[in-house]
């Protein structure tokens, strides 16, 4: 999986729409997020997770729902995150988008709290194939899961290490670190000739 843009609004400490083109990073298989604390670079991560995984990434602190929603943001503002990504390589590749809207409040328009109180609004998940067609919200997670062939958490260990997470990496018990590299390298078919 390569990110090729990833859009945020009303999300974490970001109240506006920002874009992020990792396509200005082409050709470069590692690159560092980094910034002063405070400056949002968590956020990125949760933002890429979440749109993958329905999750942010900490493995600690599970935020989802409206504690994602943006403190800052008006709440006639929905909150999402939309990720552009490829998966495979040169001719192979194929352009996915995945758009998710976490459980948020949302500022009444009728009734007796209108324009004061608010309601919650369940979260949404929508996937564009690589041929424009959106595949049904239902089972949109399950594709994104065989499409991505790792878990949130193989996910967290070899795509996107989050500060300090590196060194669960590298004190992982074998048989985990073997589940997680045979999935990343793909050498499930040798495990099952061996099996």
């Amino acid at each position: 999986m390569r990110p090729i843009k990833l859009t945020i609004s009303a999300f974490g400490p970001y109240a506006s729409k920002q874009v992020i083109d990792f396509e200005e990073l082409k050709g470069r298989n590692i690159f560092v997020i980094s910034g002063k604390t405070g400056a949002g670079k968590t956020t990125i991560f949760d933002a890429l997770v979440f749109a993958l995984y329905g999750e942010a990434s900490s493995s600690t602190n599970k935020k989802d729902g409206v504690v994602l929603q943006s403190q800052y943001a008006e709440l006639n503002v929905e909150p999402f995150v939309e990720l552009v990504f490829s998966e495979g390589t040169g001719e192979n590749s194929l352009l996915y988008t995945v758009r998710r809207v976490p459980r948020h409040l949302k500022l009444l328009t009728r009734g007796a709290g209108k324009n004061t109180g608010s309601r919650e609004v369940p979260g949404s998940v929508s996937l564009i194939m690589p041929d424009g067609t959106e595949y049904p919200q239902k089972e949109a997670d399950s594709k994104l899961g065989e499409i991505l062939g790792l878990t949130k958490s193989q996910f967290m260990q070899v795509a996107m290490i989050a500060q300090g997470e590196f060194m669960e990496l590298l004190r992982a018990k074998s048989d985990d670190k073997k589940v997680i590299f045979r999935k990343l390298f793909n050498t499930e078919l040798y495990q099952n000739i061996v099996d």
